[in-house]
């Protein structure tokens, strides 16, 4: 017999509502996209399932066939050895081929280069089972999924096709009920007056209080009847304020970088300049020595030797590609802020409110995050300092759509310099100048092959 999955009257509450009455079910071999916006309750939902979390109220049933295999979000590594994306591939390896006829994954695609994200899409494809899996990535959604359960307003809708229908479909209700609303609403407002002129006729004239408390009635259930007011659109608002910069000025030299450890050569004699405003991306497989190179520039990793300019003046903003290098768990996101750019605990709120942080969500500690309100909390970060150069280690792990897009167009627009590791294909094409792609070195002791940057054509735009 399959795997089955029953869901009734799920509720799951943390200082507020994520999700309640949540009612599906699942048998056979399924593959299941669960999408929403960042904070909206996925990774509660998925940990729920798992059964490495309580619900509020409501069951969860898996029969006694099922077997459930669970990657959590964030995979951190402790050894330079093994890269976010090896290690990745380690775990997915091991669940796939595992004994589980269920898999439960929460932003699998995060870290994995290009080549492993076709390798993930077609295990995905290929496997015998249920698979529920968190992502924001398009293609993968468009490619291998068969049903999307959408997280949105506390709610979980089952759609039952790929992303591309699902999108259309939803747009589509969205426009109907937005239209519905604004005819409704009109219509309430009418009704309003209405009794509003009644209620005087009836104060002063007995003859009429029968027709306006019934009139009143009649509101009432027009009102409790009425379609919910669709939710107002997010967006997060990223700017700077950056001084005007010459063009030839130097924002960064690099010289005969060297770094290794012990006897693998991560880094031989690397060397490269970039002039103020210039934005470029930084491609290579996992494992390369990418973000190395990164925490070389910031100044987190001391090179063996050679030497690293930053232009005079020059601020750095940067983005970790794991959140425990840039933000303390046990911190508040004031705090966190504050730790940036000195500010009133007022405009600190009023700062984050700007990326979509709720009151109540300013107050939490860093560690109560989801992945994608500590990947907002890092942006507003270090944006709050009004860097000249951003560098960024694969900025979109665990960002939803929405807030990829207003990333994307803020460094469309932004006139500093730009350093770019990502694996989103997309991204990089619309927001650099030049890529480049970092070869290995050979690791054969003082013979060692120079690392480079070479540069790639970029697709015109």
């Amino acid at each position: 017999m399959a795997a089955l999955l029953q869901i009734t009257d799920l509720s799951k509450s943390f200082n507020t509502t994520l999700f309640s009455d949540v009612n599906l079910n699942v048998q056979g071999t399924t593959k299941i996209g669960l999408i929403g916006d960042n904070g909206s309750g996925k990774s509660s939902l998925l940990k729920i399932l798992a059964g490495l979390d309580s619900a509020s109220e409501g069951k969860v049933y898996w029969n006694k066939e099922s077997k459930v295999g669970y990657l959590e979000q964030e995979i951190t590594t402790d050894t330079f050895e093994v890269s976010g994306g090896e290690k990745k591939i380690l775990k997915l390896t091991e669940l796939f081929y595992g004994d589980y006829n269920v898999l439960l994954l929460d932003e699998p695609d995060n870290h994995l280069d290009l080549d492993h994200k076709d390798w993930f899409e077609n295990l995905v494809k290929e496997y015998e089972g249920i698979v529920i899996v968190i992502s924001h990535d398009r293609k993968f959604l468009e490619n291998s999924v068969d049903k999307v359960w959408y997280l949105d307003e506390g709610k979980v809708k089952e759609y039952p096709f790929n992303y591309s229908k699902f999108k259309d479909v939803y747009e589509s209700d969205m426009k109907s009920r937005t239209h519905l609303w604004e005819t409704q609403e009109k219509e309430r407002l009418r009704l309003k007056d209405i009794i509003a002129a009644m209620r005087i006729k009836a104060n002063s004239n007995d003859k009429f209080a029968g027709r306006y408390h019934s009139a009143e009635k009649k509101y009432i259930k027009f009102v409790s009847e009425m379609t919910e007011k669709p939710p107002a659109e997010k967006k997060v608002h990223m700017s700077v304020v950056l001084e005007k910069q010459h063009k030839t000025k130097t924002a960064l030299y690099l010289k005969n970088i060297f770094k290794s450890y012990g006897d693998l050569n991560i880094l031989n004699d690397l060397s490269l300049h970039l002039a103020c405003g210039q934005k470029i991306a930084i491609t290579a497989p996992n494992g390369s020595g990418k973000s190395t190179l990164l925490n070389i520039i910031v100044g987190i990793t001391k090179a063996d030797s050679g030497e690293v300019y930053i232009g005079p003046g020059l601020k750095i903003g940067y983005y970790a590609q794991e959140h425990l290098e840039a933000l303390d768990p046990n911190a508040t996101m004031i705090e966190e802020i504050q730790k940036a750019v000195p500010m009133h605990h007022y405009d600190a709120m009023a700062y984050l409110k700007k990326f979509l942080f709720t009151p109540n969500q300013i107050k939490l500690e860093v560690r109560f995050l989801s992945g994608g309100q500590k990947s907002r909390l890092q942006l507003a970060k270090f944006l709050a300092t009004n860097p000249d150069i951003l560098v960024l280690d694969e900025p979109t792990n665990h960002l939803d759509l929405k807030t990829v897009l207003a990333l994307e167009n803020f460094l469309i627009n932004y006139e500093g310099t730009l350093i770019l590791v990502s694996h989103d294909q997309e991204l990089v094409e619309n927001v650099t100048d030049t890529i480049y792609s970092l070869t290995l070195p050979s690791n054969s002791g003082p013979s060692a092959t120079a690392s480079s940057l070479v540069a790639l054509s970029i697709p015109s735009r």
